[in-house]
């Protein structure tokens, strides 16, 4: 029968690997080669028998359909024992394969961290055709390409025999040598070990491999301890934070304590009970010849004692309460002395009930600013909004008028009137126009519908704004000024109400009964 190969060396699998050239031999000695390279492999005895596995043949689409072994074509009334003895080796020893488990050095140069790794690998070793693979385990951020480290072929020992590596040159505890690699062999598997005491030569125990550097640098986790005060520290510094009690902060939230301090002039000082956070502000009034600065102490845990440590390292307990606050005490605010001489009713009722001390009303109130009387509104000129004007009479730097937002989208709906001129004017009192109001912030728009040849341009008449009803105590426009039939005055313009769509119909017989 015709090989397939082409007759090149090194592409004949029958070929002798030591064979040093490719000269034409005689058939008589081609006949000796071919006796001693079709030689079947040695047979071990197997401590058992693998299960026949039959993948399920069910279609041409299942994944497992092409999935064939030697054991689904062996008749289905047959003795097992009498076809054992004329099965080749290779169908015995089929899926029997022998694990261990071996390391070897390697330099590591230009590192100062180590000076060689121990590299782990797995060796299987197969005993259909006394072939073996080398793999070896993945470790994270190795730096080493892991994986695959020796296909699956037929290695020569080491001994210059030209013979092939045999189950019996595996030996725990001892070496053997792979294509110069001499690796140490350390632990197999529950299987290999059965294997070999049925050989009557047993494996040794197995040992645990010593740790290089990158290993005991990799396997050592280090475990962070969580700094629950450092981390609340950077939750406040960005402005978020939790409090402590969730219980503190439900009972005595808006409930503060009010007291009035001295140091250089008066202060008053604001405990909040909901967190425990101290404020302190100036009393600025009139006059008074001092930059007016609102705060000396911006909310904050204030601590008994002032130290300079690291941020986050003054613990929950050494923060100022309640009770460290007395009358006539001096409290300590960052080395600086700060007097207590008294508090509003609500502290002292707060002491009284909590700590049964009576604490003294009094202290300098802090300075209200009177509202100027003497500002005079002036009318306004009809350009812009109202609103947005007197925006630059109560305030030199003025502010948008605030809208009703829940107003303006809970509103979003338009009533729409047609409307003629109340006027005799020949030219106007044919003119027809649609009246839009607009609920979400009570505007109004009136638009002139065309009128071919009429010689008056269409278009908006009136821009989108808010408009004043001179019939009704110049205020703004609402629902109940536009009905049907009634005469409105808009912005000068005197206009009759003729009628409206249907929606503005069913929203009046909805809102004005």
């Amino acid at each position: 029968m015709a090989s397939a190969f082409p007759k090149l060396p090194g592409f004949v699998p029958t070929q002798e690997i030591d064979k040093p050239n490719f000269r034409k031999v005689s058939s008589t000695k081609q006949e000796q080669n071919r006796e001693i390279n079709h030689l079947s492999n040695k047979e071990y005895a197997v401590p058992r028998k693998q299960p026949i596995q039959i993948p399920p043949q069910t279609g041409m689409f299942n994944p497992d359909y092409m999935s064939t072994t030697h054991a689904m074509h062996l008749p289905k009334n047959s003795n097992n024992d009498s076809e054992e003895l004329y099965q080749p080796s290779w169908v015995k020893m089929d899926r029997h394969v022998l694990r261990f488990s071996g390391y070897f050095k390697e330099a590591v140069v230009e590192s100062a961290l180590e000076n060689y790794r121990i590299r782990k690998i797995t060796i299987f070793y197969y005993l259909e055709d006394h072939s073996l693979s080398i793999t070896e385990p993945k470790q994270e951020n190795s730096g080493v390409p892991q994986g695959a480290f020796l296909k699956r072929q037929k290695v020569l020992r080491a001994d210059n025999s030209k013979t092939f590596i045999l189950p019996e040159d595996f030996r725990i505890n001892q070496d053997i040598i792979i294509f110069g690699k001499t690796i140490r062999l350390y632990d197999c598997d529950q299987y290999t070990r059965e294997f070999y005491e049925l050989q009557g030569i047993p494996q040794e125990q197995s040992f645990v491999p010593q740790q290089d550097s990158f290993e005991t640098k990799t396997t050592t986790k280090f475990i962070p301890q969580k700094d629950t005060v450092m981390k609340d520290y950077l939750e406040h510094k960005l402005g978020g934070g939790k409090v402590t009690s969730q219980k503190q902060f439900l009972e005595n939230d808006r409930k503060v304590l009010k007291f009035y301090v001295f140091s250089d002039i008066d202060y008053i000082l604001h405990y909040y009970l909901a967190d425990d956070t101290i404020e302190i502000k100036e009393i600025n009034s009139a006059n008074s010849g001092r930059v007016p600065f609102p705060m000396m102490l911006r909310r904050q845990k204030l601590p008994r004692k002032f130290s300079l440590n690291q941020p986050g390292q003054t613990y929950a307990e050494d923060f100022i309460r309640p009770q460290d606050i007395q009358y006539g005490q001096p409290l300590i605010i960052y080395n600086r002395k700060v007097l207590i001489n008294g508090c509003d009713q609500f502290t002292r009722q707060y002491y009284q009930e909590k700590f049964n001390v009576d604490f003294p009303l009094g202290g300098q109130e802090e300075y209200v600013h009177q509202e100027r009387s003497n500002i005079i509104i002036p009318p306004h000129n009809g350009i812009g909004d109202e609103q947005d004007s007197l925006g630059y009479i109560y305030r030199l730097q003025p502010k948008p008028p605030k809208k009703d937002f829940f107003k303006w989208v809970d509103n979003q709906v338009n009533l729409r009137f047609l409307a003629m001129f109340n006027t005799t004017k020949p030219e106007d009192k044919d003119r027809v126009f649609v009246i839009t109001f607009f609920l979400n912030d009570d505007s109004l728009l009136i638009y002139e519908p065309t009128v071919r040849n009429s010689g008056i341009p269409d278009g908006k008449f009136l821009e989108k704004r808010k408009y004043k009803n001179v019939n009704n105590n110049n205020e703004f426009f609402t629902p109940g000024d536009l009905i049907v039939g009634n005469e409105v005055q808009i912005n000068g313009w005197k206009f009759q109400l003729l009628d409206c769509d249907e929606f503005t119909k069913k929203w009046y017989s909805e809102n004005f009964k």
